[in-house]
């Protein structure tokens, strides 16, 4: 996926590091980003369910476990990957005399946010069911239908998940930088206090 880009103000940034330890800045940075990614992972998770119309529980094998910052690098990165789930498994999906009506990308949109397959029909097969349709007028290629993949939620740069995780993210960064450049500074033995704020 696509690295999250955040603006830190650099004047605060500059005068901070002129007073703390280069060790304890970074290590500040370093409790800020993860705390930081972490909460947005969790908004994320929440919101690619909910976009894609399937529990939470069944959306985790999808989506890794946050790589946090380390010394030399400061970024924490999770992937969304491309975790294949039946239609059915989204709620409401049904398969009836009137083919498939289901509803996946819910809170992104488009065309399959109200899906309606006329002609599609079960598929029984290596002890499990799956939803497909027919390509053409002959028996074969069917192709099989299935709900929205973590990885797409998080790759389109209009989708609900991706948005609600850069909003989320940049939130948290900025609310958490300073409370931990406080704490540093404090375990350090150093007076905090805030820089200006310039308006900018």
């Amino acid at each position: 996926m696509s690295l999250l880009n955040v603006n830190v103000d650099t004047k605060k940034m500059e005068q901070w590091a002129e007073v703390l330890s280069a060790r304890g800045l970074r290590n500040a940075i370093r409790r800020a980003v993860d705390k930081s990614a972490t909460a947005a992972r969790k908004v994320a998770l929440d919101i690619i369910a909910k976009d894609a119309g399937i529990p939470v529980a069944r959306i985790k094998p999808g989506v890794t476990k946050l790589r946090r910052t380390t010394q030399y690098n400061l970024s924490a990165s999770f992937d969304a990957t491309k975790l294949r789930m039946g239609i059915l498994n989204t709620q409401g999906a049904s398969v009836g005399a009137g083919g498939l009506r289901a509803s996946t990308f819910r809170l992104t949109g488009g065309g399959s946010a109200s899906l309606q397959i006329k002609d599609a029909f079960l598929v029984h097969a290596n002890g499990g069911t799956f939803v497909a349709f027919r390509r053409g007028k002959e028996r074969l290629p069917i192709k099989g239908v299935y709900a929205e993949m973590p990885s797409t939620a998080m790759g389109q740069d209009n989708a609900a998940a991706r948005v609600a995780w850069q909003k989320e993210a940049e939130k948290q960064l900025s609310q958490r930088l300073p409370v931990e450049i406080q704490k540093q500074l404090l375990a350090e033995g150093l007076p905090y206090s805030a820089p200006a704020d310039t308006g900018d």
